[in-house]
């Protein structure tokens, strides 16, 4: 298995702050998804969705790997669907609501986890830090700690924070991302009407 290859648009979330279902906004007439999708095309091999239900994405025209534990999981149960369905050693996975991605900072996220495994390290995750704000979806996870959600998610366990707890987890300093964009505008996240404005600031 290669080390990199998967991405994952996780498209779970019920948008009860948005009223509106997040996975089928728009900018510009486009959807997120397509715009997301191409984004991350340049990145990686192939770019999947996660959902809870694979037929209300079918029209994307995308590869589709649904949720094995169904309910109020949140993305815990999504980080564990891509990892169930991975074709490399590392996948990316980022919420369907942040779609000002910045590839190139992804590419450097890429080339750090590359440079640990070359060295011999091999942590479960490698996650990005906004101030002090870990962004677990907007990160890169490794099928090792697919036993680890298996176990959380069967005792109804869902909180991400307690499953990275028990795993070798690398953070990128602040720092570091902000030399990408000093505004950290990658790390937006649309969860009411009124963040759609970020989109064109």
């Amino acid at each position: 298995m290669k080390n990199f290859g998967d991405a994952f648009i996780l498209c779970g979330g019920k948008s009860r702050r948005m009223g509106f279902d997040k996975s089928m906004l728009k900018i510009e007439d486009d959807f997120v998804i397509d715009t997301m999708r191409s984004k991350l095309e340049e990145a990686f091999d192939q770019v999947r969705l996660c959902a809870h239900d694979r037929g209300k994405f079918a029209s994307f025209g995308m590869n589709i790997v649904e949720d094995v534990h169904k309910g109020n999981f949140g993305p815990a149960a999504a980080i564990h669907a891509a990892l169930s369905n991975a074709c490399s050693r590392y996948v990316f996975v980022v919420a369907v609501d942040m779609p000002l991605l910045d590839i190139n900072h992804i590419n450097h996220m890429k080339q750090t986890l590359e440079v640990m495994v070359e060295k011999g390290q091999n942590p479960h995750a490698l996650i990005p830090k906004c101030g002090e704000f870990s962004e677990v979806l907007y990160a890169f996870y490794s099928v090792d700690a697919l036993g680890a959600f298996e176990e959380h998610l069967k005792k109804q366990s869902y909180k991400i924070r307690d499953i990275l707890a028990e795993l070798d987890v690398a953070y990128m300093p602040h720092e570091e991302s902000c030399s990408f964009d000093p505004s950290l505008k990658m790390f937006t996240n649309l969860n009411y009407v009124e963040d759609l404005k970020k989109i064109d600031q």
